[in-house]
């Protein structure tokens, strides 16, 4: 059994306490009766059991998202870098001899082969001895999105730090890395979120979710919008309808395509969430929105009440 819904977007700060019944302050479902909505399951008093082969399977997708997470694999330090190995690297670009915007980084995990870079980078780096620093003459394309490097021949100085594998290191040589103090606190915090995530799992899953309110929708829609326009400004120098109209996608495409990929399975989780809320007459504190990091109010109220519901289920849960 997998979680199957997670906020995808890095959800930060929302001044105020929010209470579960459509108190003001809150962003999403203040005024809609989700009892009209939504079939709430059994949620108070839910038995994880741990030796369940559902539970053992999330504990271990636990440990496995830490190791993507802070990057714990084993790392290969020695012998060349070959098509499809993700290789860590420091990297400066430069036209006529300085360094441009956007051309400089320091441990970039770069998949060979990804097509991720401009042509020439990826494969210039193909048979290059782990540890060493090359330099790889190119050339931007011509209608490449930035005007200043469109067309233009620049050197990029690249390092090989590493290439990571895909064997992940065993917990007893990385838990002091991630800030638990023995083995024993690292694995009793792995299981507790593994039944958080269990519990969250069976909620979601066995409650029913019969209609979406469209107000809801496009709320949350426009918060999903207006996030990745920021970041699409803030990591590429573009907003989100330009970089959609390089790939030949209208925002009316976006939007559709958001709605039944991320919009629809985001407020099933999301309803059913401010269900208990509003049923529990739970309190959402100033400190569980301080707890996120979004872009907007939307996305972090969505974090807020997801941490805290999973918390009163934790604690309503009977754990064996």
């Amino acid at each position: 059994m997998k979680r199957i819904f997670a906020l995808i977007l890095c959800l930060v700060m929302l001044v105020g306490v929010m209470t579960g019944c459509g108190a003001k302050d809150r962003e999403l479902y203040a005024k809609t009766d989700l009892s009209k909505y939504v079939e709430l399951t059994k949620y108070k008093g839910i038995t994880v059991d741990t030796s369940s082969d559902d539970f053992k399977e999330i504990y271990d997708s636990v440990i496995l998202a830490d190791v993507k997470e802070y990057d714990l694999y084993v790392e290969k330090t020695e012998g060349v870098v070959a098509d499809g190995d993700t290789a860590n690297i420091d990297y400066v670009g430069k036209k006529d001899g300085v360094a441009f915007d956007g051309g400089t980084a320091k441990g970039y995990d770069l998949t060979i082969g990804s097509n991720s870079f401009i042509d020439g980078f990826e494969e210039g780096l193909i048979g290059v001895n782990i540890g060493d620093t090359v330099d790889l003459n190119l050339t931007f394309p011509k209608n490449y999105q930035n005007t200043e490097l469109a067309g233009a021949a620049v050197v990029f100085t690249v390092t090989v730090n590493y290439v990571k594998t895909d064997e992940k290191r065993d917990a007893k040589d990385y838990f002091k890395e991630i800030g638990f103090k023995s083995l024993d606190e690292y694995n009793a915090d792995v299981k507790k979120r593994a039944a958080r995530n269990y519990l969250y799992n069976t909620v979601v899953e066995k409650s029913k979710v019969n209609d979406y309110p469209e107000s809801e929708q496009e709320k949350l829609l426009t918060a999903i919008t207006e996030y990745y326009d920021t970041m699409y400004k803030q990591y590429y120098g573009a907003d989100l309808e330009t970089v959609l109209s390089s790939s030949g996608m209208t925002m009316d495409d976006f939007r559709k395509q958001m709605i039944t990929n991320t919009v629809s399975p985001m407020m099933k989780a999301q309803m059913v969430l401010y269900s208990i809320i509003d049923n529990e007459g739970i309190e959402i504190s100033e400190k569980a929105f301080e707890n996120q990091q979004a872009q907007n109010d939307v996305l972090k109220e969505s974090g807020a009440v997801e941490e805290t519901v999973l918390d009163w289920l934790y604690d309503n849960a009977k754990i064996k």
